[in-house]
C-alpha cells in the first residue's frame, strides 16, 4: 500500500474539496435522526403496555434506518476520496440497496442494543457483587441512577466496545458493497474479512492517525461539559453570577465537543475508504507493503 503520508495528504485533500457536501449530507443524517426519534415518544405518552412495546419496536426500526443513512453517508466519503461522481441524493444509496443494507443496518442495531444491555447490566452486577452480593440492602434503581449520571463515560464505553467488536471486524463490508453491486451480503463479509486479515491493527493504528486527536479532544470537552453542569447542580441558587459563568462555559465545551466530534466522524470513515482503496490497490500488485510510520503528523 501507499506511505501513510502519501494517504494522510489524499485525505486532507480530499476533505478539503468536499467538506462542504459532506457536511451538508451529515446534517441531513443528524436532521432525520432528530425528526424521527420524538415519533416513539409520542406513542409512549398514550399509555399502557401495547403503545410501550409499539415505541420500543419504533425505537428499534428508527435505529435500523439510521444506520442504513450512516452506511450511505460513508459510501458517498468512500465515492468523494475516489472523486468518483457523487451527489447529496446518494444518501439514499442503502435504501435503494435495501435488500443487503437493511440486513446489514439489522445486524448493528442488534448488537448495540445488546452491548448497551450488557454493559448496564453488567455494572449492576458488578456493584451488587461489591456490595456483598445482599439483594436484601441492594437498590439495583438507585445503581441504574448512579451508572446514568456518569452518561458520558458510559456512553464512550458502549461505543468503544461497538467499535472493537462491531465496526472493526466489518470495517470494508459498506465498501465491497459498494463496489460488488450483485454480490450477496455474505460473500461481501468474507471479502471483508479477507481484505482485514492480518490488518485490524494496522487499520486501528492508521486511523488515529487520521482522527485520533479531533477524537480526544471531544472525550475532553465532553467529560468537561458534563463536569461543568454537575458543578452548576451544586451551586446555590443566590449564586447567579457563577451560574451565568459555568452555564456558558457548558455552552462553550457543547459547541467544541459537536465539532470535534463531527469532525472525528468524517475523518475516520474517509479515512476507511483510504485504507481499503490502498488494500485493494496492494492486493492487486499495484503498490508495496503500507508502513504506518511512527512521527506524527498535522491532521
Amino acid at each position: 500500500m501507499e506511505d501513510t503520508r502519501i494517504l494522510l495528504g489524499k485525505i486532507n485533500a480530499s476533505l478539503k474539496k468536499n467538506l462542504g457536501k459532506i457536511i451538508i449530507a451529515l446534517l441531513l443524517v443528524f436532521l432525520i435522526s432528530g425528526l424521527l426519534a420524538p415519533i416513539s415518544v409520542v406513542i409512549i405518552s398514550i399509555g399502557g403496555a401495547p403503545a410501550f412495546i409499539l415505541a420500543g419496536l419504533v425505537m428499534f426500526l428508527i435505529a435500523v434506518i439510521l444506520f442504513m443513512l450512516q452506511i450511505s453517508f460513508a459510501q458517498m466519503c468512500g465515492k468523494m476520496y475516489r472523486e468518483d461522481p457523487c451527489v447529496l441524493g446518494n444518501l439514499l444509496d442503502s435504501f435503494r440497496d435495501w435488500r443487503r443494507c437493511s440486513i446489514m443496518s439489522l445486524g448493528y442495531a442488534v448488537s448495540a442494543i445488546v452491548i448497551c444491555i450488557v454493559i448496564v447490566q453488567g455494572g449492576i452486577m458488578v456493584t451488587f457483587l461489591a456490595s456483598g452480593g445482599n439483594a436484601a440492602n441492594f437498590d439495583s434503581e438507585a445503581v441504574l441512577g448512579s451508572m446514568i449520571s456518569f452518561m458520558p463515560v458510559l456512553v464512550m464505553a458502549c461505543m468503544g466496545i461497538f467499535f472493537l467488536l462491531v465496526l472493526l471486524p466489518t470495517a470494508f463490508v459498506h465498501l465491497v458493497l459498494m463496489d460488488n453491486r450483485e454480490m450477496p451480503l455474505l460473500t461481501a463479509i468474507q471479502e471483508n474479512f479477507r481484505l482485514l486479515k492480518g490488518k485490524k491493527f494496522q487499520l486501528v493504528k492508521f486511523l488515529f492517525r487520521v482522527g485520533g486527536f479531533w477524537l480526544v479532544g471531544a472525550f475532553i470537552f465532553l467529560i468537561g461539559s458534563f463536569a461543568i453542569v454537575s458543578a452548576m447542580y451544586l451551586q446555590p441558587e443566590t449564586a447567579e453570577g457563577t451560574l451565568g459563568v459555568l452555564q456558558l462555559a457548558a455552552q462553550i465545551c457543547d459547541m467544541v465537543y459537536f465539532i470535534c466530534a463531527y469532525t472525528t466522524l468524517i475523518r475516520l470513515v474517509t479515512g476507511v475508504a483510504a485504507f481499503y482503496q490502498a488494500v485493494r490497490d496492494e492486493a492487486a500488485g499495484k503498490e508495496p507493503p503500507l508502513e504506518i510510520a511512527s512521527s506524527q503528523d498535522s491532521l
